[in-house]
């Protein structure tokens, strides 16, 4: 199987998709193919019959693929909700077989197959799976997305040391900037995060008002270390 990463977030809405397009463009401007997965999306917007999943299409245009959202994004939900809700609220099952084989697909297509989580590690993919154990089911290494603001100490340290104890192959952190200025507490929590933790960061990303490629190109290639990544 080719070479990958599992994106996972210390929260939702930390800018995981943000970052993992990034990356998507870093990789590629080295040379190589990239896939992009977003396995479960939910809080799809609904077009006539067809689900929209806005993560897995922003993928899909970072990564400049032509190929179906369907081998992006093989789960989609209109619920927004955890993806065990809202299975069981739109009554279908996820099968995490076929997640695995849908990035089967991909790593025989791509170089690399950059993978982004539905919010955290312990968010319910199934009544017996959360996504840490998805992690673990496609077999990839890991890297979490943390978030400067009032908190984040606390959601990293416990992310990265459930990531740890569940024995998955945590690479790093990337600490993301999603708001302009902020509380006093972002001052300081890059220092700590990176002086308490046992893992690498490998990125610190700024706030970018406008989210354009190009600009997303430019400060991936200026902020995030790929070399504990690929």
């Amino acid at each position: 199987m080719g070479r990958g990463i599992f994106i996972t977030g210390t929260d939702t809405g930390v800018g995981k998709t943000v970052i993992a397009g990034a990356i998507v463009r870093v990789l590629k401007r080295k040379g190589l193919k990239v896939g992009v997965m977003k396995p479960v999306e939910t809080g799809c917007s609904r077009e006539g019959d067809v689900l929209i999943p806005s993560d897995g299409e922003f993928l899909r245009y970072m990564a400049d693929l032509d190929i179906s959202i369907n081998e992006i994004t093989p789960y989609r939900f209109e619920a927004p909700v955890a993806p065990l809700v809202a299975s069981e609220i739109e009554g279908r099952y996820i099968d995490p077989e076929v997640i695995f084989r849908a990035y089967k697909r991909l790593s025989r297509e791509y170089d690399f197959v950059v993978v982004e989580g539905i919010g955290g590690l312990m968010v319910p993919v199934k009544e017996d799976l959360f996504v840490a154990d998805l992690v673990g089911y496609i077999g990839l290494p890991l890297l979490v997305v943390s978030v400067n603001r009032l908190g984040t100490l606390n959601h990293t340290f416990l992310t990265v040391e459930s990531a740890l104890s569940k024995g998955l192959d945590l690479r790093g952190v990337v600490i993301n900037e999603t708001a302009q200025g902020g509380d006093i507490s972002v001052d300081s929590n890059i220092s700590v995060i990176k002086r308490l933790i046992n893992v690498p960061v490998v990125g610190t990303f700024p706030y970018i008002e406008n989210l354009t490629r190009e600009n997303i190109e430019k400060e991936g290639l200026k902020r995030i270390q790929l070399d504990n990544i690929i």
